[in-house]
């Protein structure tokens, strides 16, 4: 797309923005009008050759990585796969709606997950069947970005309205500190900030630290953060404004994720205090007997661990928890905002890039990526080592379905990581198998309580300890199958029907002479050449 005709496009999208026609639907605290002007101002720096470049910087190598179609850019599913992966590694954040499973339009949580589609699919309909290239993709990272701050401060605003400080005051040290713990009280409460006035909300806080585990961690992370912004400021003397309190939430929504590694290096290590004859796998019986005799909380019901991917059910009789895909599920996650949940960062995101770092290129050879794989190192992976016959049969047979060269972004690749670092990379389901669900999704979906009862804990360790007196035999081999799945080449669009076409030319009359010409060229571009829906995978 030319620079003059993407000047034209936004202009066209603004004036709808601008005419209200996008403000009706809402999710959380954001409006529409909210996410496509962020989109507009992202898109907007990019014209002005002011593009931001450290987005640029964190997407380059695995958007060089990825397949992409005749001209060089990224189709719908890849935009997805490489947003996901960007901010799980950059900040720790889980996009609600980028989940790998997640199908928005169809979840519970539609009203909390729309806001990625609705701007993914926004610059879609920009750039029509042309596909997303890097400067586009960094624009929709920009975006996203600047509508978690923006949410951020909208939180920022209830903490100053509950302590009765108006925004244009300047703090002193003991203010800013009521204001920081009650914004992370509701941080932590998904979003819930009840109290009215600072008396209720010094009582709530003292209830929140006495119930919350690790209060006093996050306090003590509160003030690392804290401190990094200010240095010497006093109990009296006033210092702090209102811009300079919204970057230091900012901040701590940047660096949550990092501080969360902390407790799940705890998890994760315990998890595998229990592992079984299987790597990367607890006994179901294991695990529920942990809850019942010690202080984890290990209690999530099997048909729950079944939907969220968790349960490896090779042997029915014998059920057992893969480690990395429970450790990210979201029952581990804090749902911190409407747009992200923080959870415990997928290790094999490193692994991957490492490779991406090194190859570049969506297919590699089998020899190249085995003499890389034998190298790489992992929490519980020591290097160098010699990959098993299995695993380089499995990467041969792969090379040869796909033309002599492995595509490293397909479901069987990703299987053959879980094989290689079955403590690390989570094992990939098919799609449509399992969902990204909350315990709350899946309690209104079902009707069911997520949690297991004492009573189904204990017939599951009782049912185990039956089946290992008959069974006998150890079966070390790790489920396998020879599905695949590619991200796809194409772009989704939605066809637009001519009458919503023909009220946009209709509706340019209505706004400022300066953007009439935009929205005739919008309007013409959708009545001439509307994009066809596309299958996807």
């Amino acid at each position: 797309m030319s620079q003059n005709s993407m000047v034209l496009s936004l202009l066209a999208l603004a004036c709808l923005v601008w005419q209200g026609q996008a403000g009706s639907l809402r999710g959380g605290t954001l409006s529409v009008a909210d996410v496509e002007n962020s989109l507009i101002s992202a898109l907007m720096g990019v014209v002005a050759k002011d593009r931001p470049a450290e987005f640029e910087a964190g997407l380059q190598l695995t958007f060089a990585s990825l397949p992409k179609n005749e001209e060089g850019n990224l189709g719908h599913q890849a935009v997805r796969y490489i947003l996901h992966r960007f901010f799980v590694k950059r900040h720790g954040w889980y996009i609600k709606g980028l989940e790998p499973g997640a199908k928005a339009q169809d979840s519970p949580s539609f009203m909390k997950g729309w806001v990625p589609a609705h701007l993914q699919d926004q610059l879609e309909k920009r750039v029509q069947d042309h596909g997303i290239n890097l400067v586009e993709l960094s624009a929709l990272a920009a975006s996203l970005e600047s509508l978690v701050q923006k949410e951020a401060s909208q939180q920022l605003d209830k903490a100053y309205a509950v302590m009765r400080l108006p925004r244009d005051s300047v703090l002193n040290k003991s203010e800013l500190n009521n204001v920081i713990s009650v914004y992370m009280m509701g941080f932590l409460n998904d979003g819930n900030i009840s109290a009215t006035s600072p008396m209720e909300a010094e009582l709530n806080l003292q209830a929140f630290a006495a119930n919350y585990e690790d209060w006093s961690a996050t306090e003590a992370f509160l003030e690392r953060v804290k401190s990094t912004h200010f240095q010497g400021l006093g109990d009296e003397k006033p210092g702090v404004d209102y811009a300079a309190t919204q970057r230091i939430v900012n901040d701590i929504g940047e660096r949550f994720g990092h501080f969360n590694d902390l407790e799940c290096e705890s998890l994760k290590s315990n998890l595998l205090k229990m592992e079984s004859h299987k790597e990367g796998r607890v006994p179901l019986s294991e695990f529920y007997k942990k809850s019942l005799h010690s202080h984890w909380q290990f209690t999530e019901k099997a048909e729950y661990l079944r939907v969220l991917g968790a349960l490896d059910e090779t042997d029915a009789s014998r059920p057992q928890v893969i480690v990395p895909n429970y450790l990210s599920s979201r029952p581990n996650c804090l749902e911190a905002t409407d747009l992200y949940a923080v959870c415990c960062r997928n290790e094999c995101e490193d692994l991957m890039g490492q490779l991406e770092n090194v190859f570049a290129d969506p297919s590699v050879s089998p020899d190249r990526i085995l003499g890389l794989v034998s190298t790489m190192s992992s929490d519980t992976v020591k290097a160098p080592r010699e990959l098993s016959e299995t695993l380089v049969q499995r990467l041969d047979k792969l090379a040869e379905a796909n033309g002599g060269e492995v595509p490293i972004h397909g479901r069987v690749f990703a299987q053959w990581m879980h094989h290689a670092f079955p403590r690390e990379c989570p094992y990939p389901h098919q799609t449509g198998t399992v969902s990204p669900q909350t315990p709350d999704e899946w309690m209104k979906e079902t009707g069911q309580n997520h949690k297991a009862s004492e009573e189904e804990m204990q017939s599951h360790v009782d049912a185990c300890a039956a089946s290992e007196q008959v069974h006998s035999d150890v079966d070390n081999e790790l489920p396998w199958s020879d599905h695949e799945e590619l991200l796809s080449h194409d772009v989704s669009a939605t066809k637009m029907p001519e009458t919503e076409a023909s009220e946009s030319l209709i509706d340019c009359r209505l706004v400022g002479f300066g953007l009439i010409a935009g929205c005739i060229l919008l309007a013409l571009q959708r009545l001439t050449k509307l994009p066809q829906p596309v299958k996807k995978i």
